[in-house]
């Protein structure tokens, strides 16, 4: 019987992940966990990659197709994540929860950025309806815009305030775009490399399998941003770490993602905080210009048109 979840996206994956990693360590074979796994949801989604799982399609194959249609990214890191615990021999149940645990990290960054941006989108709504508002304004007077725009004044100021606008707009995404939540891949390649790591094949197999299969499911690790670094660097740097000093790579690698994670999200909450303030520069050099422009000045023409025809 399938059961409806309030979780939706990322939140709902890891659910699935976990309830998979509970079957899996329980004796089932990961191709009936997966089967029971979807009997127990209504997620479309889950349903499509049970069902090519049961024709004898790959399972990563499965989730690979599933992240690149309108499933999204999570699903290719956990093809990537699958392939990574079956190819070197790691514990498939412990890698699942794992990767459940960083999912559920990663959402939770995305809710406390999303929230942190809440008052400023509100704060970037309610100031670009102060040019309509001056618009309404001078209509509820009586001035007439139309005529306004057959004088030369009137004409320019209307077309400077529409200009405003747009520069306000454009401005303003530009603003809500840096605050944005951090990428879901964020310590994507230092999880995997801790799964990789439980197969007990040597570092650098490790870190070459994680690339490998990062890249085969279009998540390349060149340049991802980490705490210290692209992920190709800091994998290189946890493998050299662990051979000299004998420590395990799994836990530094664990550590890591946690760490980058943390970091993310921090630098993620600080642009945001500090996008309240920032989101006074186009108030002030665009919209209450544009407010004058289209309002103020109009009306102002309008009474001197009309002072002069009683004259």
């Amino acid at each position: 019987m399938s059961g409806s979840s309030p979780l939706s996206g990322d939140s709902a994956l890891a659910a699935h992940v976990q309830r998979l990693a509970v079957l899996v360590s329980a004796g089932l074979s990961p191709r009936a966990a997966w089967g029971h796994v979807a009997k127990a949801s209504s997620d479309p989604i889950l349903h499509g990659v049970a069902g090519m799982i049961a024709r004898g399609v790959d399972i990563g194959d499965a989730l690979q197709q599933a992240g690149e249609g309108a499933a999204g990214p999570a699903w290719c890191s956990l093809a990537a994540a699958w392939r990574v615990a079956t190819t070197s021999g790691a514990p498939l149940a412990p890698a699942l929860r794992g990767f459940a645990d960083g999912l559920r990290d990663r959402e939770a960054a995305r809710r406390d950025i999303e929230v942190a941006l809440a008052g400023p989108r509100a704060t970037a709504r309610i100031v670009m309806v102060l040019p309509a508002v001056a618009v309404c304004l001078a209509l509820v007077i009586g001035v007439d815009l139309f005529a306004t725009l057959t004088t030369p004044v009137g004409a320019a100021s209307i077309a400077a305030g529409v200009a405003l606008i747009a520069i306000a707009r454009v401005w303003m995404r530009r603003l809500l775009r840096a605050a944005a939540p951090p990428a879901p891949t964020v310590g994507l390649a230092l999880d995997l490399l801790a799964v990789a790591a439980g197969g007990g094949g040597s570092p650098e197999a490790a870190a070459a399998l994680v690339s490998a299969e990062l890249d085969r499911v279009g998540l390349t690790v060149t340049g991802a941003s980490t705490a210290r670094g692209d992920d190709a660097e800091t994998m290189a740097g946890l493998v050299l770490l662990s051979r000299e000093a004998g420590a395990p790579l799994g836990e530094l690698a664990r550590s890591d993602a946690v760490e980058a994670r943390a970091t993310a999200r921090a630098a993620a909450q600080y642009t945001a905080e500090r996008l309240a303030v920032r989101l006074m520069m186009p108030l002030g050099a665009c919209i209450l210009p544009s407010f004058l422009l289209l309002g103020v000045v109009p009306m102002l023409i309008g009474l001197l048109s009309s002072t002069a025809l009683d004259f």
